[in-house]
């Protein structure tokens, strides 16, 4: 059954491909509707997140934000077809505005490698394409349990020639040995870590489980750290937005990094936050003796 809903998965994946981005994006947000309406699990936590993160908006800021923030999912969803569809010279041409470009040349002049940072926030996929213009770089891979998706994400991703390595001990030694020979990697900085991996730092003011690779990376290198995201404009384009990440990051005590790497996120999120990932239970570990937040 598993393997039955997998080649649906991809079949429509395929089939989204073929239409035009304006196509893609109707339908994305006819899915973000429809998780807004139904009132979802996705569209309960989402509400969750912006209440414990914007404490000072009222009922209806939140959910105006939290409606704009499902659509934006929406998209994300119907994307793949174009991200890992579409020939590579025709996504390149969506990307049509870049802020900070000076950032990713100061970068590169220094030769010391770089930690590209890129939270959950407007289409991450299209980073790839972006960046492959410019460098390699080498991201982290978790393979599914189930056999033909793993082969199909790892094609599409792979096609537009970025490096992979396993997120597991192995993985993170090869990306300490690539920082060390001034290469490029990148690390999705917004995911619970296992506990042992990550220590507790407010995001938006409340504690969050974070991963400390980050700050262990950049502790032991030299390598740059830069934010990046790729966020929706108002034609139907995108602007990848560059920005360097607060140096903290670097600091020997594994809270302050934290919070520095969390701050660096928020304030990527706070130039477009409907289009950050809101439906993730980003705060589902807490500190002993607080409640889960998600009921």
């Amino acid at each position: 059954m598993k393997n039955a809903a997998v080649y649906i998965f991809i079949g429509l994946i395929r089939l989204v491909s073929f239409l035009p981005l304006f196509g893609a994006h109707a339908l994305g947000r006819l899915i973000g509707l429809g998780l807004w309406h139904s009132r979802s699990g996705a569209s309960k936590v989402t509400k969750v997140n912006l209440r414990l993160c914007f404490p000072d908006y009222d009922s209806e800021q939140i959910e105006k934000i939290a409606k704009k923030s499902l659509i934006s999912l929406g998209k994300t969803y119907t994307e793949m077809g174009v991200a890992w569809m579409w020939p590579i010279p025709k996504v390149n041409k969506l990307i049509t505005q870049v802020e900070g470009m000076e950032y990713l040349k100061e970068a590169l002049s220094d030769n010391n490698g770089i930690i590209l940072i890129a939270p959950h926030l407007g289409n991450w996929e299209l980073l790839n394409h972006f960046f492959r213009q410019h460098l390699f770089m080498t991201v982290m891979y978790k393979p599914t349990k189930i056999q033909a998706l793993n082969t199909f994400i790892f094609k599409t991703r792979k096609r537009v020639d970025v490096g992979l390595v396993p997120a597991d001990k192995s993985g993170v030694m090869a990306l300490f040995e690539l920082l060390k020979n001034k290469g490029v990697i990148a690390v999705l900085p917004d995911q619970e870590p296992n506990p042992k991996s990550g220590v507790f730092a407010p995001f938006f003011g409340q504690p969050a489980l974070t991963g400390k690779l980050i700050g262990d990376l950049s502790r032991k290198t030299p390598a740059y750290l830069l934010c990046c995201y790729a966020k929706r404009l108002d034609d139907g384009n995108y602007a990848v937005v560059l920005k360097p990440a607060h140096e903290d990051i670097r600091n020997q005590n594994d809270v302050v990094s934290a919070t520095a790497l969390n701050q660096s996120i928020e304030d990527c999120i706070l130039d477009c936050p409907d289009q950050y990932q809101w439906g993730y239970k980003r705060f589902r570990i807490q500190p002993e003796g607080r409640s889960s937040f998600y009921r």
